[in-house]
């Protein structure tokens, strides 16, 4: 049985939040500040937080996967090896927050600068303590670990860079996809 636009609760209930919505424009413009500022999509950082982890653990498993098959274990030299999966795992957080940040974007349907700045930003936010609670759940299983200060310094140093261009890798990726006038004139 098909019911009538009016008879329906829900479609009366959006009906009635877009006309207080829509009285609110005619209010003053002190009054009115309410109402402006950022509309971050929370379901689009969200899915961006996901699309990061999950193509994250799947460039993880493929450089896992290519390392295995290329490294012969005799032959084998340590320290290339911890520099090539280094390399490897910057270059996969990059992406994995390009593609999150570009994925909130688009999910969240953000046309304005600051938006998909601040869902860039957010994604990033979002997806370090996700990534920070996963790596601490795994500390316990660690040996004992010596502290060489000389060395600690020059790692705080190259974290902070890395947090940085990984922050600028989430913003970046926001920006790029985040929909353009192009796009919205033809929606409306």
């Amino acid at each position: 049985m098909a019911t009538v636009v009016g008879e329906n609760p829900y479609a009366e209930r959006r009906t009635g939040e877009r006309r207080r919505i829509a009285h609110a424009s005619s209010l003053s413009p002190v009054a009115r500040s309410g109402f402006d500022g950022l509309r971050v999509s929370w379901g689009g950082v969200w899915g961006g937080v996901l699309i990061t982890i999950g193509s994250l653990a799947l460039l993880s498993a493929l450089g896992v996967a290519v390392g295995v098959t290329a490294v012969d274990p005799d032959t084998a030299n340590p320290s290339r090896l911890m520099t090539i999966a280094g390399i490897w795992g910057a270059v996969s957080l990059l992406a994995a927050l390009f593609l999150g940040g570009m994925v909130a974007t688009r999910i969240g349907m953000v046309y304005d600068r600051a938006t998909g700045m601040f869902e860039g930003v957010l994604v990033w936010i979002v997806s370090m303590i996700l990534m920070a609670a996963f790596a601490g759940s795994g500390l316990v299983l660690l040996p004992d670990i010596s502290i060489d200060l000389a060395s600690n310094r020059a790692a705080a140093w190259l974290a902070l860079a890395a947090m940085v261009l990984s922050l600028l890798a989430a913003v970046a990726g926001a920006m790029t996809g985040r929909r353009g006038a192009a796009q919205r004139v033809g929606r409306e």
